[in-house]
């Protein structure tokens, strides 16, 4: 966990990256979806990192483009919203439908200017179903389903499926 407090300056150079991948997300969110400027507004919140064959659909609401890692053949359908201040990491072939909010920070409840962050690591191969809430310092592993309108608050099994609120085992499918 990293903790941050919003007054310092280590914070506060961060808000600059906010605010420029939040520039880059309303270019992208005002084109056709069809349009190939999409790709390079893409391109350039990412940094040149995003694989070639891994797809974001528009709209979009990413805060932090470089503090996302994503892998080969991913597929992010449109809706998704980020607050990438602790880190996000989706692996190859992993599929995120439509609506899906992924938080890797909080506020302490007693000092309200503190952020406690942590990273949320997505697996291999993994799919997160629609409208699911991923919250700070949760890994989803290999395989594993998240159910669409989970609220995932603890890590999740490699090959199990998850739902409810809070998310909890299913089943396993392995």
């Amino acid at each position: 966990m990293k903790i941050y407090d919003m007054n310092s300056k280590e914070y506060l150079d961060d808000v600059k990256e906010s605010a420029r991948s939040k520039s880059l997300c309303f270019k992208i969110n005002n084109l056709d979806p069809n349009d190939s400027q999409i790709r390079n507004y893409l391109n350039q919140l990412f940094e040149n990192r995003l694989p070639e064959n891994s797809t974001i659909w528009a709209p979009t609401q990413i805060d932090r483009g470089n503090k996302i890692q994503i892998g080969q053949n991913v597929f992010i359908n449109h809706s998704l919203i980020t607050v990438a201040l602790g880190g996000i990491t989706i692996e190859d072939n992993v599929q995120i439908a439509p609506g899906v909010t992924m938080l890797t920070a909080n506020h302490d409840i007693e000092h309200m200017n503190i952020l406690k962050t942590a990273p949320i690591t997505i697996r291999e191969g993994a799919w997160i179903g629609a409208k699911a809430i991923l919250l700070p310092g949760v890994t989803i592993g290999e395989h594993a389903i998240v159910g669409a309108g989970a609220v995932v608050t603890k890590d999740v099994e490699s090959y199990a499926v998850v739902g409810g609120n809070p998310a909890k085992l299913i089943k396993k499918i392995k």
